[in-house]
């Protein structure tokens, strides 16, 4: 779920300084729309001034203290409620269509724990907190995102992964 030893070494600070960066993704878990190994650019400064969009992949703080940064797609926007039924994505009891851009696929509640380093899963229906976004990885079956430690908060957001 790392993304280069670049991403690892540079603060937040740094990144969000810049006009654009990039960075060499080495996870699975947005593959196939990214490719472990893959160069993305970041734009640090997509959201100022507007707000993350559903399906739009974030570069984010990872969340479990591990340290680096890495990168997801939001799936729920906050207060609306998460929940995930036969394969589909429903926010606030609506069954939510992916965009064709989309390359998951399927949606599930997680089976177990992925990880020790989770304080989760999460129990669904979940209602995404104020400040907070919902967001998953594209490889669902291996990926480390919000089923398992909740809501992203919007201030560990450090930019937009560009053309994805």
């Amino acid at each position: 779920m790392r993304l280069c030893t670049l991403a690892a070494i540079l603060s937040s600070g740094l990144i969000t300084s810049c006009t654009k960066s990039e960075l060499r993704y080495e996870s699975a878990s947005m593959e196939p729309s990214i490719t472990r190994g893959e160069l993305i650019t970041i734009e640090p400064a997509a959201y100022r001034g507007s707000k993350p969009a559903r399906w739009d992949v974030v570069l984010f703080e990872a969340p479990t203290g591990s340290g680096g940064s890495w990168a997801s797609r939001i799936a729920g926007l906050p207060g609306e409620t998460v929940n995930f039924r036969d394969g589909s994505l429903l926010i606030d009891g609506e069954l939510v269509e992916r965009p064709a851009h989309v390359a998951i696929a399927g949606f599930h509640a997680p089976d177990g724990d992925l990880s020790p380093a989770a304080p989760g899963p999460v129990s669904f229906p979940f209602k995404i907190p104020a400040g907070s976004y919902f967001v998953l990885g594209d490889n669902v079956d291996n990926a480390l995102d919000s089923r398992y430690w909740g809501g992203l908060d919007e201030a560990k957001i450090l930019g937009k992964v560009a053309g994805k």
